[in-house]
């Protein structure tokens, strides 16, 4: 015997509403089928009925008011269908004139990806209700999904109702519910408050605000000042040389880099100063020159190691540290060895 499918299914709803219309053809000869999974076909030709389906919604629904048989309407796309009968979704009701779709899944078998599947199915669901347009007001309102899930199996449905209940925890970002977001709008504060700000992504936020080329050049200064993380430099020496040329003049930009190589070179000698003072205090008396020769040695590697790995370009390195192409290449072995 041939199985009924979900195309014969399909085939059948179609020859099922041709009969409504008064409207007959020649079919083939009728065909012995071995029904396959008929619990899920008697669901879905049960919830093919309005009616059906409007009941159950009242039943379910704490709706006022009650929800009424022309109000709603079957939701049935070529997509929709290959989507969900690829993953064993039953059936999408609509409400007329309105973005509210009501999904019904039958279930035989506990399943605990559930919430997950749900999730997709409201996401495809959404998706395609939009699909061509654009959120392009505040006022503009995403389709709503309400999913049931009709359970038959033997043992109790024991599975979570919603997805944030089976999900990692965080603590402190626990109580955002799913689709939520934390926003952080430049918006919100002055310029002088970003400014002052020791989160260096919030002075990006006043870069983004500041609209001329003085306001930009002065507070990239200031920042070059008070900038002091090395990661940090490196970042605004990306954002100079390539992302504000045409928001800065050349000569700007120009003078930015060099005010960025000249406190990087500064600082690297101020290590160095620091290390001596350091292998002076040791107090050993024998070897001192040597011992600092070295120390100031190990201590520009540390700091070339350290640039490499930040990506540094090597003619900035070579500029900052004195050292030669060769004294870099030998380092570099070093990193990789």
């Amino acid at each position: 015997m041939k199985e009924f499918n979900y195309q014969d299914y399909l085939k059948y709803q179609r020859i099922r509403k041709q009969e409504a219309e008064g409207i007959f053809e020649l079919r083939e000869p009728e065909v012995l089928y071995k029904v396959h999974q008929p619990h899920d076909k008697i669901f879905k030709i049960v919830l093919d009925e309005k009616n059906q389906v409007v009941e159950l919604l009242n039943r379910l629904l704490p709706l006022q008011p009650k929800l009424r048989i022309d109000e709603i309407e079957k939701y049935n796309t070529e997509y929709i269908n290959y989507r969900f009968q690829k993953s064993e979704s039953d059936i999408v009701y609509k409400m007329k004139n309105k973005e509210i779709f009501f999904l019904i899944e039958h279930q035989r078998k506990i399943d605990y990806n559930m919430p997950k599947r749900i999730l997709e199915y409201e996401v495809e669901i959404i998706k395609e209700a939009v699909k061509g347009r654009k959120m392009t007001k505040k006022d503009h309102k995403l389709p709503t999904v309400i999913p049931i899930v009709i359970y038959t199996g033997s043992g109790k449905w024991d599975v979570e109702n919603y997805i944030k209940e089976c999900q990692e925890i965080l603590k402190g970002a626990d109580s955002i519910k799913l689709g939520e977001y934390y926003i952080v709008d430049a918006n919100n504060y002055t310029n002088e408050e970003l400014e002052k700000d020791k989160l260096f992504l919030y002075k990006m936020l006043l870069l983004e605000k500041l609209k001329t080329e003085k306001e930009i050049f002065n507070m990239l200064s200031n920042t070059i000042e008070k900038e002091h993380r090395e990661e940090n430099r490196i970042i605004l020496k990306r954002i100079i040389a390539f992302i504000l040329e045409e928001k800065l003049k050349p000569q700007d930009r120009e003078n930015l880099l060099k005010k960025l190589e000249k406190e990087d070179k500064d600082m690297v000698l101020e290590v160095i100063r620091k290390e001596n003072e350091r292998l002076i205090k040791m107090g050993k008396r024998e070897g001192i020159k040597e011992g600092i020769k070295e120390g100031i040695k190990k201590g520009k590697k540390a700091i070339v190691i350290k640039m490499i790995k930040n990506k540094m370009d090597e003619n900035s390195i070579k500029l900052i540290t004195e050292i030669t192409q060769k004294e870099l290449e030998e380092i570099k072995k070093t990193i990789n060895e």
